[in-house]
């Protein structure tokens, strides 16, 4: 016998069973965005929900997420995640850049990234990852910036709701999953970073199928609330001269959790797609709200958002689950704030790319695992937000954000002041549901929020024209973003 001839034909029959195999299926990053999303809007957050708190637990209406709620089961979920400013791509400028909204640069929608904001899609890009995008509305088209690093960005939207473009959930996925087919651009041996948008939980609240729908409202309601642009119009005009009632809000939260229920039936079929296609063996799913939405509170403006960073508009989901090497603890709740400026660097850094020394945000996997350090940095953090209404705040050479509502977050606190409606001197809540007034707070912590808004403004950037062909115009203007 020839020494080691049994060890090398047992080398060779290995390694012929694994080419006939093929390699295994390269890793996944999937980043999904639900729009206008409160955390209250998902069935994990009931424990943190701020709607309807007068009304008997009865008359709640209930959310309807069974698969982001399983992600949070199976990883991690933020108890108090904050939004930097209440509209699209300013937070997805924060979400992709590692940077609150001064940071990026971007006060408002219509506003381009600027080509020297770091973005993850071009480190992914660097990495050798192939990055793709499917986006559901026009305000995050790619002449906004956010397509820079993409190898697909897919905003090509058709359907022409008031003065905006934007697609379904469903319409998403489906486009989503047909590029991923198309082997020229993705295959399935090279690792993948994948963002999708859904937009559905914007008003009008009239896109979710009509059987999921019909499960989530009231049969009996004989009001004028169907979700449609012209009863969202009304709902707005009547909770401001104080004529809405019970039903007529609980009809308008249904509509809007069903919207939310349709996109998270969409992430269910999106995510069973991307497994029978990748195995999904080593994956990492995030799920974030770029903003949340006024729903009957405040009631001096209802239904919408840009004016105001309270928790209604400010606090987001955000759950993270992975497997392989992307694993993360189960069942992890971090209670402590953390921005949508912390999605980048957590990502970014899970994926082992190298490190923005620009970004503010945290890689958030410490926290994850319980250490103390982490735990306390986070203690410490204050996260800045600001409004993007009205317009007619906006005085050069200053921030375009300077004198509308802003807010400092911290550990338990959130302290807001709104120059343009003359608020002196500062309020501050509770971050809790229903968000109290911090009659007990003490001085000493609303003082250091307080300090850190003023901070925060010494060192904004200068002001930015407003650079938009009529078509930005025309689609700002039916958002309402323009008013």
């Amino acid at each position: 016998m020839v020494p080691g001839r049994c060890g090398w034909v047992g080398t060779m029959v290995l390694a012929l069973v694994c080419a006939a195999c093929g390699p295994s299926p390269a890793p996944v990053v999937v980043l999904v965005s639900w729009d206008t999303t409160r955390a209250d809007a998902l069935g994990c957050y009931a424990d943190v929900a701020h709607w309807g708190l007068d009304l008997r637990a009865a008359r709640h209406p209930s959310p309807r997420t069974p698969r982001v709620d399983a992600l949070a089961a199976s990883g991690v979920r933020h108890q108090w995640a904050i939004a930097h400013a209440p509209t699209t791509l300013a937070s997805h400028a924060s979400m992709m850049s590692g940077r609150d909204t001064r940071g990026a640069r971007v006060p408002r929608n219509g506003f381009p990234i600027e080509p020297d904001v770091p973005l993850l899609a071009p480190r992914f890009a660097a990495a050798g990852w192939q990055s793709v995008a499917v986006v559901g509305a026009s305000v995050l088209s790619r002449d906004m910036g956010l397509s820079r690093g993409f190898l697909v960005y897919d905003d090509h939207l058709t359907q022409k709701v008031r003065r905006r473009y934007e697609r379904s959930a469903d319409d998403v996925v489906d486009r989503t999953l047909a590029i991923v087919d198309r082997r020229s651009l993705v295959d399935h041996w090279t690792p993948l970073f994948l963002f999708v948008h859904f937009f559905d939980a914007h008003s009008p609240w009239d896109s979710s199928p009509a059987e999921l729908r019909s499960t989530m409202v009231d049969p009996s309601y004989a009001g004028a609330v169907d979700g449609s642009s012209d009863s969202v119009d009304w709902l707005v005009k009547a909770t401001r001269a104080g004529r809405v009632g019970s039903d007529d809000r609980i009809r308008a939260r249904a509509l809007y959790l069903a919207e939310v229920a349709s996109m998270d039936a969409a992430l269910g079929r999106l995510l069973d797609g991307l497994e029978q296609r990748f195995a999904m063996e080593d994956a990492l799913v995030v799920v974030v709200g770029d903003h949340g939405e006024a729903l009957d509170l405040p009631a001096s403006r209802p239904y919408g958002h840009g004016f105001d960073v309270d928790l209604v508009a400010s606090h987001v989901p955000f759950v993270a689950s992975g497997s392989g090497r992307f694993a993360v603890p189960a069942g992890v709740v971090v209670d402590r704030p953390v921005g949508l400026m912390d999605v980048a660097p957590t990502i970014a850094a899970m994926a082992g790319l190298p490190v923005d020394p620009s970004a503010s945000g945290l890689d958030l996997q410490p926290v994850w695992r319980g250490d103390a350090d982490a735990a306390a940095i986070l203690e410490e953090r204050v996260l800045l937000a600001e409004a993007t209404k009205p317009t007619q705040a906006e005085a050069a050479p200053d921030w375009n954000n300077r004198y509308k509502e802003r807010g400092a977050f911290g550990r338990r606190l959130l302290v807001t002041e709104s120059p343009w409606e003359d608020r002196t001197p500062p309020s501050a809540f509770e971050l809790a549901p229903g968000q109290p007034e911090a009659s007990d707070a003490s001085r000493s912590s609303v003082e250091r929020l307080e300090g850190a808004l003023r901070t925060w403004d010494a060192g904004a950037p200068d002001y930015r024209d407003p650079e938009m062909t009529s078509e930005t115009k025309a689609a700002l203007r039916g958002l309402g973003y323009l008013d």
